[in-house]
C-alpha cells in the first residue's frame, strides 16, 4: 500500500514536498494532486519509469486509465524536448500553461533533451501525431517539478480513475487534496501546424480553445487615454465591419483588440475629447479603463503596435523578446503625436492619422469570415 499525504492535514507541507522529491529521485513513482484529479509521475531518466507507469492497462499512447504526457514545470521548458514547435503550439503553449490542457505536436521521433533519456523514456506519451505535454497549475506539483533533477513522465486522470490506477500500479506515494478544481479531465489537444483538434474533450471546450488560438492586436502608447484607445475602438470597428459581423463577436472570428499604456495607470477612462470624437464616428469609448504594459499581457499578444518611435524602442529594451511582434503604427516609420490638451481640431488630426495606417494594416489582413482552427 502506498504511503498517503493528506495537504490539507499535514502540519508540515515542506516535509511532503521533501518526500514527493526524495521518492522521484529512488525511481519511485509518486502520485500527486492537480486541478482534474491526479497526476502520477516518475523521472524520465530512470530507465523502468514508463513500464510502471504503464502498468497492466496503459499503451505508450496514454488510451488506457488516465492520459500519458511529458509534465513540465514552466511552459518554456517544452523548447527543451520540442525542437521544432509551430507558432500555433507555441500560442497555445503560452496562453494555455499553466492550466488543464495537454498539447501534443512536434515529431513522433524524440527530439530535444528527450534524446539523452533511456530508450523506454523516449517512447512515452508518443503517436504519430507528436509527443504529449502537460503544465500543470497545481502550485504543490509545480513546486515539485521545479526541484526535482530530471523531466517527468506523467499519467494524468480523473479522481474517479485513482483508484482503478494505483491498484495497477506499484505507488510510493500519494499526496492528494480533499478535492478538485474541476470535475472534468485536462483537454487534449493536438496542433498539426496551423491546425488544431481535440483529441479528448475536458476542461477546456473547442469555441475556447479556437479562442485561445486567435490573434491577438495590442495598440500602446503612453497614458492609454487618448491614442492607443483610439485606435483600439477604431480598428474594432473597422475589422468587424470587415468581417460583417458584430464587435463582440470578432472573438468568435479569432481576433481580440486590446491597447495599453507604457506609464498607464490602471482603470483611467479615456480623454473626454476622445470619446466625445470617436461618438460622432458611431464609436463607444466611454467604458474604456487604461492598462499598463506588462509581460504577461505581452505574451499573449501577436501584433504589438506602437504610436512612436519610442515607444517602440522602450518596449524592445525592457522586452527585447518581443521583437517580432512589436512595431510602429506607421508603416513609413512615422510618430502619431499626442493630442492631450491640443483642442479638438488635433484630436481630430490624430483620429484620421490613426485610422489611415489602421486602413493599411487592415488591407494587409485576409479577412472574409470565421477563421476557426477547428476542422
Amino acid at each position: 500500500m502506498p504511503r498517503e499525504i493528506l495537504l490539507d492535514q499535514t502540519t508540515d507541507v515542506q516535509e511532503a514536498l521533501q518526500t514527493a522529491i526524495a521518492d522521484l529521485e529512488a525511481g519511485e513513482l509518486v502520485c500527486l494532486p492537480d486541478e482534474c484529479g491526479w497526476n502520477l509521475l516518475g523521472l524520465a531518466t530512470h530507465g523502468s519509469t514508463a513500464s510502471r507507469l504503464h502498468g497492466a492497462d496503459q499503451p505508450a499512447s496514454g488510451q488506457g486509465v488516465g492520459q500519458a504526457a511529458v509534465c513540465l514545470p514552466h511552459p518554456a521548458s517544452v523548447a527543451d524536448y520540442l525542437t521544432e514547435a509551430s507558432s500555433l503550439f507555441q500560442k497555445l503553449s503560452a496562453r494555455c500553461w499553466p492550466g488543464p490542457v495537454v498539447l501534443r505536436g512536434g515529431e513522433s521521433v524524440a527530439s530535444g533533451l528527450s534524446r539523452q533519456w533511456p530508450a523506454s523514456s523516449q517512447n512515452w506519451a508518443m503517436t504519430e501525431g507528436g509527443r504529449a505535454y502537460y503544465c500543470p497549475a497545481d502550485s504543490f506539483c509545480q513546486e515539485v517539478l521545479r526541484s526535482v533533477s530530471a523531466p517527468a513522465l506523467s499519467l494524468l486522470g480523473s479522481r474517479e480513475q485513482r483508484k482503478e490506477c494505483l491498484e495497477q500500479r506499484q505507488v510510493k506515494t500519494v499526496i492528494s487534496t480533499p478535492q478538485s478544481r474541476f470535475n472534468a479531465p485536462p483537454t487534449v489537444v493536438a496542433v498539426n501546424g496551423t491546425r488544431l483538434r481535440v483529441e479528448r474533450p475536458g476542461v477546456v471546450s473547442q469555441r475556447m480553445l479556437d479562442r485561445l488560438a486567435g490573434e491577438v492586436y495590442l495598440f500602446v502608447c503612453t497614458g492609454n487615454t487618448c491614442r492607443s484607445p483610439m485606435a483600439e475602438a477604431l480598428f474594432r470597428k473597422m475589422l468587424a465591419d470587415r468581417l460583417q459581423c458584430r464587435e463582440d463577436e470578432l472573438i468568435d472570428h479569432g481576433y481580440m483588440v486590446a491597447s495599453a499604456g507604457l506609464a498607464a495607470y490602471k482603470g483611467a477612462a479615456a480623454s473626454p475629447e476622445a470619446v466625445e470624437l470617436l461618438r460622432k464616428d458611431g464609436v463607444d469609448l466611454s467604458g474604456h479603463e487604461s492598462q499598463p504594459v506588462t509581460e504577461e499581457l505581452l505574451q499573449h499578444c501577436d501584433h504589438v503596435f506602437t504610436m512612436t518611435r519610442s515607444h517602440r524602442d522602450a518596449l524592445l529594451s525592457a522586452f527585447p523578446e518581443t521583437s517580432g511582434q512589436v512595431r510602429l503604427l506607421s508603416a513609413l516609420s512615422q510618430d502619431v503625436s499626442d493630442p492631450m490638451g491640443a483642442g479638438p481640431e488635433e484630436y481630430a488630426r490624430c483620429r484620421d492619422v490613426i485610422r489611415h495606417h489602421l486602413e493599411k494594416i487592415l488591407a494587409d489582413l485576409e479577412v472574409s469570415g470565421n477563421e476557426g482552427n477547428s476542422p
